[in-house]
């Protein structure tokens, strides 16, 4: 990962090499200030800020905006990647700088409401896939930039994690659409709500019936199901595509859930490939 702070900029802030980085933070704090607008996404494991002598974690579902010349402290603990956003203090584009003069009158933590945590994970895969990409760059930099000051139009301030309401299952499965192929910690869905895992947990087993862990393996399962009815891709490339460590994992998970073997289902109800059967016999 590149060093969040080795970023090639003018004196006055107004030039940047790329606008939006993917970072890792180490363990050892450091401290410093610049002269640019920095806006900092959790996306996994921990890390800590302080700001104006404020100390926080920026971890998943959590943010927060760094005014240029705003001392900060930063730090990581064990594996960590964060959203980096750095925007020029002075624009030339007019629209662009009320925008970013309104975001950043002071230093501020933010919570990240569920349909911000979609868009931000689907646009860090566009900047993972296109690091280099300067027009991509830009363009994720003003969508972040627009879509969090609506947000905090109504969240003036960092909410309290409220236990009214239910869990929106369908904003869940959205994001399990979209990381299906990995693992999903349950700390990871817990910040998709602004919630402690363990508030999490509790809350989910209580709607649902089920643990976390029990859902993300039925969504797993019934999408692999689901594909074998409408897909001849082979059984391995479904393993992989569904987040499985291996065919046989698919296998022997599908077989005691179902009752049948992912070959033999795919025999009875889908597209059956050659050799999906021929190991299967």
């Amino acid at each position: 990962m590149v060093n969040p702070y080795s970023i090639d900029h003018g004196n006055d802030g107004t030039h940047m090499n790329r606008s939006t980085q993917l970072i890792s933070l180490p363990s050892s704090a450091d401290q410093h200030d610049h002269h640019y607008h920095q806006l900092v996404f959790g996306l996994e494991g921990e890390t800590e800020f302080e700001l104006v002598g404020h100390s926080r974690e920026v971890s998943i579902g959590h943010g927060c905006l760094v005014p240029c010349s705003t001392e900060h402290i930063f730090s990581g603990l064990g594996d960590n990647r964060i959203l980096v956003v750095n925007l020029p203090a002075y624009s030339e584009d007019r629209q662009q700088q009320e925008r970013v003069e309104q975001l950043f009158r002071s230093a501020r933590y933010f919570n990240c409401p569920p349909q911000l945590q979609l868009l931000l994970r689907t646009l860090s895969r566009e900047v993972e896939s296109s690091p280099e990409d300067s027009l991509l760059l830009e363009a994720c930099s003003n969508t972040l930039l627009c879509s969090l000051q609506r947000q905090l139009e109504y969240l003036p301030l960092p909410q309290p994690r409220s236990m009214a309401g239910r869990l929106n299952l369908e904003l869940l499965d959205d994001y399990l659409e979209l990381h299906i192929e990995r693992r999903i910690s349950v700390a990871e869905l817990a910040g998709l709500f602004c919630l402690s895992s363990s508030q999490f947990f509790a809350r989910f087993k209580t709607e649902t019936g089920r643990t976390p862990q029990e859902y993300v393996s039925e969504y797993r399962l019934r999408a692999v199901r689901s594909a074998l009815e409408n897909s001849a891709a082979p059984i391995a490339q479904l393993a992989g595509r569904f987040g499985f460590c291996s065919q046989s994992a698919l296998t022997r998970t599908f077989s005691q859930r179902f009752q049948i073997s992912p070959a033999h289902y795919r025999r009875q109800h889908g597209q059956a490939l050659p050799e999906d059967l021929a190991k299967q016999a």
